[in-house]
């Protein structure tokens, strides 16, 4: 056991983009940070520049599918970092298709990594906030709030996110944790993303921004949380 004095932020579904950003302004405001991804490669060396910086970031390999895997993980985080205070539920499936070339594994997998990992998260993490006070922030889609033609999987397994997160502010705010699904409407500033958009950089969100963001929900007093936020670059129509 080697828990810090500082508040435990665990983000769940970190790579290149918003989760390396939410991970890197988390640790930089002083919380020790659970960086939780299906592989650690990219995670590893996210916390050599933060432990350089003289941060606190660990990295945890999980496949947040699985309920074992999650209870485990978040045990070994509570036994090396203290009890997390702050979730952020980052983890995401991505499928752009037609009904009929929508799979069921496809249709089970997108619900198992947009919607099922964040209740398994947010159920183990949950009794520690209820004790101390804590924040719970997942991320949404514009697909959540209003699906396409192509978007019908990827959209209901948004819907389900965004019904768990509404369902846990209301039960959950009144005593004591902030729980915000943030809705990301459009294309975050990845190479990556870029790719596959066509989109240009200067008509992306900024990851580095949209962590301000979080934090900005993290800190919030309670006398004045937000449930929904939702972030746009300035050039997106809605």
């Amino acid at each position: 056991m080697n828990q810090t004095s500082k508040q435990v932020a665990v983000v769940a579904g970190v790579g290149p983009g918003l989760g390396a950003a939410l991970c890197r302004r988390l640790a930089a405001s002083g919380y020790a940070v659970a960086a939780v991804a299906r592989s650690v490669t990219f995670c590893e060396e996210l916390a050599a520049v933060a432990r350089a910086a003289g941060a606190t970031l660990r990295c945890y390999a999980c496949d947040l599918r699985l309920p074992d895997t999650v209870d485990e993980t978040m045990g070994r985080v509570e036994s090396e970092l203290g009890q997390p205070r702050v979730l952020i539920y980052h983890a995401g499936a991505f499928q752009m298709s037609s009904l009929v070339d929508t799979t069921p594994e496809a249709m089970r997998s997108l619900w198992e990594v947009n919607c099922f990992g964040a209740y398994l998260c947010a159920r183990r993490l949950a009794p520690g906030m209820l004790a101390d006070g804590g924040t719970m922030v997942f991320t949404g889609a514009t697909a959540g709030v209003k699906a396409s033609a192509g978007f019908s999987a990827f959209g209901s397994s948004k819907f389900a996110l965004r019904g768990l997160a509404q369902g846990l502010a209301r039960e959950l705010g009144p005593q004591g944790v902030h729980v915000a699904h943030v809705v990301i409407d459009g294309i975050i500033n990845t190479q990556r993303s870029r790719t596959r958009s066509g989109m240009p950089a200067e008509q992306c969100l900024d990851a580095d921004a949209i962590a301000e963001s979080y934090l900005h929900l993290i800190q919030q007093h309670r006398s004045a949380w937000t449930f929904e936020l939702d972030l746009r670059p300035d050039v997106e129509p809605f």
